[in-house]
Order: C-alpha cells, then structure tokens, then sequence
C-alpha cells in the first residue's frame, strides 16, 4: 500500500515564495539586458565638391565608416544624390573616409582645373556617432594630380642598440620615378611638416595649422643642388635620402644592431655646426640645407613624421609663419600645396587622427609603427608592372598607398 505523506503547510508557502523571488529576479535580469542593448543608428554621408569645380557629386563615391577600436567596418558607394547611406551602425567612434578615382577626362568634366588621372579624398576623424550626433556627415573631396615622383620608402622608427639603447641616425627617405620618363631632380626640396604625432605627453596638441587646406607648414627644408639637368632620374629607378651616409652596422659610429647600411646613399642630409656633431659621410653628397629647426641633426619624429617632396620657384619668397602657441620658437615655411608632388603621414597610433598635419586633400589617410625603435619601415604599394618595371600605388592616402614592413628595403621590394 502506497501511503501518501501530507505537505507542511510552511514548506508549501516556502516554495511559492522561492519562485516568486526566481520569477522577479528573472524579470529584474530581462529588464536590465534591455536596458543594455546597443541600438545600431542610420547615418548618412553627404559627398560634395569644391565650389570651384564643374560638376557636383554623384554616384558611384566609394565612403568608409572604420572604428577607432579597430571593430567595426562599413562601405558604401553613393547614390545619384551623391549620398551613402549606412542603415546599421553600431554607436562608437569612428573615422569617415571618402574616395573617388577619375580618368584624365572625368577629371576635366568633375573639376574643369586637371585633365590628367586625379584621385579626390576626404576625410573626418573621431567621430562620435551615437543617436544625436554625426547621423549626417558631410565630406567634401578634392585632390591633386598623381605624382611622378613619389616617396618610395620612409624608414623613420629607429632602432634599439645591442645594450638596449636607441639609435635614429639610420633613418632614410627612398624617392622614385614613377613615370616613363627621365626626370632631372636638381631643385627638388624635401621637409618635414610641423607638428606633434599624437599625444606623446599631456600637453601634445595638434598643430595649430590645422584647419589651412591650403598649405603645408614645414619645419626643416632641404635641397637637392643642380643647375638643372645635373641629376637625372631614369623611369622605375630611385635615390635614398640618408639621415647619415654611412654602413650603420659597421661604422664605429653606428648602430651594430641597425638594419640597414646606408653608405651607398644617394645624398644626406648633413648639419654643418661648429661642435661637429652631426656626421659627414665623406663618401655621400650632401643636400643643401634651405632651412632647418632641429638640433643637431635631421632627426625626423620617431614617432611618425610628415614628409612632402615640392619644388618652388624661389624658396626665399615663401612665406614665415610664426606658431600662434608657441611664438618664440622659429616660424615654419608655409607652402603652397599646388607646389606639393607628394606625401608621407605617419603617426603615433590608430587613434592620432586627430593629429594629422598634411591636408586630407594632399594625404587622406595615415600609418603608424607598432611602437618606437622597431626598425619598422613602411613602403608604397605596386599597383602593377608594365614591360618590367613597377608602377607604384598613388591614392593621395598613405594609410592606403603604403605598407608596414618588419624590417626596411633600401632600394628593394
């Protein structure tokens, strides 16, 4: 016989009570998740031209949402509106990007100024986008023709010594003939562009040139000599540009942990002062020094520098500009960016877009190093080869054109 034992009345109210409290706690947990929940917003990106060209902006404009946190990623083309509409995006910080490539004759219909292959760029960093702010940006793209001198190669981080210690005498700058043609290289001038590469100390800030499209502000300036045809540069040849002229890993005033050797360079960049501190390579010419605001020699930022190669009519016309933050330091040289033929960004990290010295115009984007002192280099691109020799990438945007090397390729590919 099955005897059947009666339920105490307590364990009873005790049980109902635990699946109340298990029944609110689950409510409670549902409703917290939900106040959790990351609603993705529409945005819409609004493309247009410079108001002294011919057309406006239509379809087919390739625009690029990217997360600062290096997560999310969004591309879109516009419409016949000359907008993109991104429909879920995730709120956070982002930095918008906007590319359009045009033929020598779309070149001539959109800006009635070039009628050459023009690559147009726009750009707009640390942009919060959330469900009040940045739903609708607005880019404007210009450009200037692709150079047929570009900057090949830019070894800027250093490197570490054998006891541990730093080293950036074997920094170099390799420049190339991207043309099928000879191109005389006396008067060439190559700087660096003002301003910090990121936020290395509490106090770094970005240039206060910022907001002129107009013009690079240099800070050092020097000059390949000539009388005008002394240095001739064949098609898909280039020179190197050493900081010191010399084999850094054997020289007794070298680095035996550099990576490269540097004594057959084409030129360097030697800073004629009275304590000699600077080295001078007997072996490799020097460049004519035009204007300088370093120490003791051209140590560009390890950092990440901004370079441009231009010529100018007469660089004693150029303008000085005193830094409104900082008005006793030497003035920089303001250049006009119809005299840039091309440009090198680098800096501190992924997040220093906010830190961009040369124009989006000129250089769209940016690189950057995993950290100082790790013999990294960065080099451009191939976009193709043609009866041998290397056509090199130029999107006007580093961040695209080049690519991060372990370590650097004097000369190579």
């Amino acid at each position: 016989m099955k005897v059947l034992l009666p339920v105490h009345a307590r364990s009873v109210r005790s049980l109902g009570e635990g699946l109340f409290f298990l029944l609110l706690v689950l409510g409670f947990t549902a409703c917290t998740k939900d106040k959790d929940v990351v609603e993705p917003v529409q945005v819409e990106v609004a493309i247009s031209y410079p108001a002294n060209y011919k057309a406006k902006a239509g379809a087919g404009i390739t625009v690029k949402l990217e997360s600062t946190t290096g997560g999310e990623s969004f591309t879109q083309t516009t419409g016949g509106d000359g907008k993109a509409v991104f429909t879920s995006v995730l709120p956070g910080t982002y930095n918008a990007t906007a590319t359009q490539k045009l033929s020598a004759a779309d070149a001539a219909a959109v800006t009635g100024l070039f009628s050459q292959e023009l690559t147009l760029n726009a750009a707009k960093t640390s942009l919060n986008i959330n469900a009040t702010e940045n739903k609708t940006i607005a880019l404007e793209l210009a450009g200037t023709p692709a150079g047929s001198l570009l900057i090949k190669e830019v070894y800027y981080t250093g490197s570490k010594t054998p006891s541990g210690g730093t080293y950036f005498s074997d920094q170099f700058v390799e420049i190339y003939n991207n043309s099928d043609q000879v191109i005389y290289l006396d008067g060439l001038c190559i700087a660096d562009v003002h301003g910090v590469s990121g936020q290395i100390n509490p106090n770094s800030a970005p240039t206060d040139f910022k907001t002129d499209a107009a013009h690079v502000y240099l800070s050092s300036v020097w000059r390949i000599p000539g009388t005008g045809q002394q240095h001739p540069l064949e098609p898909g040849k280039s020179i190197i540009i050493a900081q010191d002229g010399i084999n850094h890993k054997t020289d007794p005033a070298g680095n035996p942990s550099s990576p490269v050797n540097l004594a057959n360079a084409e030129w360097e960049t030697y800073n004629e002062r009275p304590d000699n501190r600077d080295t001078d390579s007997p072996a490799v010419p020097n460049l004519e020094r035009l204007y300088f605001t370093g120490g003791f020699d051209w140590l560009v930022p390890v950092f990440g520098p901004g370079l441009v190669i231009f010529r100018t009519p007469d660089f004693s016309k150029l303008e000085k500009a005193v830094i409104p933050s900082s008005p006793t330091l030497e003035p920089r040289i303001k250049l006009p960016v119809a005299q840039v033929i091309d440009t090198f960004e680098a800096l501190q990290d992924g997040n220093s877009g906010g830190f961009k010295r040369i124009p989006v115009a000129q250089d769209a984007g940016f690189v950057f190093a995993s950290g100082t002192y790790t013999s990294e280099s960065f080099r451009r691109k191939t976009a193709t080869t043609l009866n041998g020799r290397r056509i090199l990438q130029d999107l006007n945007n580093s961040g695209s054109d080049f690519e991060k090397l372990a370590t650097p390729t004097p000369r190579g590919f």
